[in-house]
């Protein structure tokens, strides 16, 4: 008894929440463009990524204001005293223009520039620079990744509403498969089993309408979390899984993909930003030197007295002439980080060449079973239609009908299955060979190979819209 208070009191508390948790979400017309977007603009990766950048353009601030003079001021107060100072001021006691005193401020301002680092800090800002270039392109990479999985997603939410469709479909026929035999039983002509066969089958296709209805709105909450929307967003998608050619060739998407992948040449300025590291670690075995000037005022005032009457201006030279190997070891660290970010980046042409055939070979396959699925459905509706008359005419089982009626569902299934997978193998190829998002690659190389900052490169390697871009055989944005 108690079992069943506690069952019905919690199904009244789930009819009360859920349709105020429904009357509360918000309701969205999206479509591809519109998801992409949205994604964009709201997604936390994109917004670290974007940080990532912001903190590689500090530390290419930070190198080159190292090479600036620096304006130090140096200050202390000290009571003083001691034997020594006790002989000093019985001599000062009686002296007008240097008396004894208890208390000593000193003050030092001093201004230092390097001259001359050995190569260290020129190679550290060409780092920090190349490391700019590396988070460009590496924001640029997220960017397309959350592309491809906003599409991924988009594509599933599609697919889950055309596998709605297709149990819609199966129950709604096997609903009126049910009827017909309740009406041929009645009139003696079908058996009890046939009539519990049929309730069987379509209390499972029923149960399949459920989960597919289930996955529909998981598709759902999984595009919602994508584009920065509460999970319980209702999402009206008008539109539906299609086919479209592609046309290029696997040589053609091979070649884009190796001059376009961000994260490709972002491999490759990870190679020179290791190189000039390496090149800064054998600046230890140069000296260094430095322009020095600094005044020293020190007495019994703040800065109104100045007994000290010094000042310094001139070169400081430092050069360890043996530190014990301690250079030779960064050295050679630096070398081994150089040659394996070397390795890197050849593996990661390797990597990209590699997704890039079989995003494409995915993508032919899923081609060629488009045509195959769908001329599977049409001889499924066939076969349904034949064995639906040969029951009604008492030549042929109950056990046919709903097994041409399995088949048909299994058809028309892997017939959206198939759309979705070459819509994604699509999606997985753009993604592979690096179609852009806010960076025509090529062009920002470049404009940084001429010289011109990342400010400056990124200004003339823009792409303002996806649309702006087009794949052709030379691979250019059209104007």
């Amino acid at each position: 008894m108690l079992k069943k208070l506690i069952s019905a009191g919690l199904t009244s508390i789930i009819l009360i929440v859920l349709p105020s948790i429904t009357n509360a979400a918000e309701v969205i017309n999206l479509d591809l463009e519109k998801s992409i977007e949205l994604a964009l603009k709201n997604n936390r990766d994109i917004e670290q990524s974007a940080k990532d950048r912001e903190s590689a353009a500090w530390a290419y601030s930070q190198a080159r204001r190292n090479m600036g003079p620096k304006l130090t001021w140096t200050t202390s107060a000290m009571h003083i005293g001691g034997r020594d100072y006790k002989s000093y001021r019985e001599m000062h006691d009686y002296d007008d223009d240097y008396p004894s005193y208890d208390n000593e401020f000193s003050n030092t301002v001093g201004i230092e520039m390097p001259i001359y680092t050995g190569g260290s800090q020129e190679r550290q800002i060409d780092a920090t620079r190349y490391g700019i270039n590396y988070a460009d392109l590496t924001l640029e990479n997220v960017k397309q990744e959350i592309k491809y999985q906003t599409t991924s997603a988009y594509y599933q939410l599609l697919q889950r509403k055309a596998l709605i469709t297709v149990e819609e479909e199966a129950v709604k026929t096997l609903q009126e498969h049910l009827n017909n035999v309740n009406i041929n039983y009645e009139e003696g002509t079908a058996a009890k089993s046939d009539v519990l066969a049929s309730k069987v089958q379509l209390a499972d296709r029923q149960q399949a309408l459920v989960t597919a209805q289930g996955n529909y709105s998981n598709a759902m909450a999984d595009l919602n979390n994508l584009i920065g929307l509460p999970v319980i967003t209702i999402l009206e998608v008008n539109d539906e899984l299609r086919y479209s050619k592609y046309n290029l060739s696997l040589e053609e998407c091979i070649n884009h993909a190796l001059k376009n992948r961000p994260d490709g040449i972002a491999a490759d300025y990870a190679v020179k930003q290791a190189e000039m590291t390496m090149k800064s670690a054998k600046s230890g075995y140069r000296p260094s030197v430095t322009a020095v000037v600094d005044k020293n005022i020190s007495g019994e005032g703040s800065f109104n007295q100045d007994h000290s009457g010094s000042w310094n201006a001139g070169l400081r030279m430092s050069w360890n002439v043996f530190d014990n190997g301690v250079t030779s070891a960064q050295v050679h660290e630096a070398k081994s980080a150089f040659e394996k970010t070397q390795s890197q980046a050849i593996q990661m042409k390797e990597k990209i060449q590699l997704e890039v055939a079989k995003a494409y070979t995915d993508l032919i396959s899923a081609e060629k079973n488009i045509s195959t699925m769908e001329t599977a459905v049409k001889f499924a509706e066939e076969d349904y239609m034949i064995a639906q008359l040969r029951y009604n005419e008492g030549v042929d089982t109950n056990l046919a009908v709903m097994d041409a009626q399995e088949k048909l569902t299994e058809a028309r299934t892997n017939y959206y299955n198939s759309l979705y997978n070459y819509n994604i193998a699509k999606a997985a190829l753009d993604k592979s060979m690096g179609v852009p998002i806010n960076i025509n690659v090529p062009l920002y190389v470049e404009a940084e190979q001429v010289g011109k900052s990342s400010k400056k490169a990124l200004e003339e390697s823009k792409i303002e819209t996806v649309n702006e871009y087009q794949l052709t055989k030379p691979f250019e944005v059209k104007q």
